[in-house]
């Protein structure tokens, strides 16, 4: 292909990876959009420059039908590897089942640890980019979404470590911390079971994430701000983009952490002792 191409990874439509192929396909880049199920995103067939591929990134031998397709297309070369497939769901930490916390890392991290093992020698042929669309959630404690949390923080410390690891190689691994976007994933609302200790809060949870979400930018738009910045010739290793994105830098930058735990408990409710336990604070 002349046409540089890319490899993009959860283009379900109405998700970030939908918006961030259209927006590759208008920079002329040949793109490789792929999600589980092709008819989640068959409209994205009408645009030229996009041939649809299912892939399930967490199936070895998914990946490596894809890695097929695309070597015999390209002639082994792949200029952008674009891990944006994620999963949440939310939950309280104590009341978390392992095999939901395995789901979330199984897409969030060992898929990625997977797609790379498998592409990362089409890209190394191309001296090309690899990019990781992380989270704000790797560095804020959202109440309710513990797991979720701690696999966006692993995926940051790995794609720190692939970016030294791959220099050698003159491939560039791009790093894109997300704050609110307005997409499916971030619409899940919390089910809490009639014994759960935090049954009180549901609601004042689920009306903390309907607040956070209400300021989420679209996709289109985070679409055209990072993509504007992954295809310089000499892109930033990080890229904070998405409402909210600003506000958690700067705490990150000035060490202030001590801020989340403020703001947090106050919006969810977690900052005043749950009424059992306070009656039986009274009764003592």
């Amino acid at each position: 292909m002349s046409k540089p191409t890319i490899l993009i990874t959860g283009c379900t439509k109405g998700s970030i990876g939908y918006s961030l192929a259209k927006q590759f396909a208008a920079q002329d880049y040949h793109v490789f959009a792929t999600t589980r199920n092709i008819a989640s995103m068959d409209d994205l067939s009408t645009i030229p420059n996009i041939t649809l591929l299912p892939l399930d990134i967490t199936s070895r031998d998914s990946v490596l039908s894809v890695h097929s397709i695309i070597a015999q297309q390209t002639g082994g070369r792949l200029d952008i590897l674009y891990h944006n497939a994620g999963y949440r769901s939310l939950g309280m930490a104590i009341e978390s089942s392992v095999d939901e916390a395995y789901k979330m890392f199984n897409t969030n991290l060992f898929g990625i640890i997977l797609l790379n093992s498998v592409f990362s020698d089409m890209v190394i042929k191309t001296k090309g980019k690899i990019v990781i669309t992380g989270s704000v959630s790797g560095y804020t404690p959202h109440p309710s979404q513990a797991v979720y949390n701690s696999s966006k923080a692993a995926v940051e410390l790995y794609a720190k470590t692939l970016r030294m690891e791959m220099k050698p190689f003159g491939v560039k691994v791009l790093f894109v911390i997300t704050a609110g976007v307005k997409t499916g994933m971030s619409s899940a609302r919390l089910t809490l079971s009639e014994n759960s200790n935090y049954r009180y809060l549901e609601g004042k949870i689920n009306k903390a994430w309907e607040e956070l979400e209400g300021d989420a930018m679209s996709p289109s738009v985070y679409a055209r701000q990072v993509v504007a910045k992954v295809v310089k010739t000499s892109p930033p290793e990080e890229i904070w983009c998405g409402s909210g994105a600003t506000t958690v830098w700067i705490i990150e930058t000035l060490g202030i952490r001590w801020a989340y735990n403020i703001f947090f408990s106050r919006l969810f409710g977690l900052n005043a002792m749950a009424p059992s336990f306070e009656k039986e604070k009274k009764r003592k």
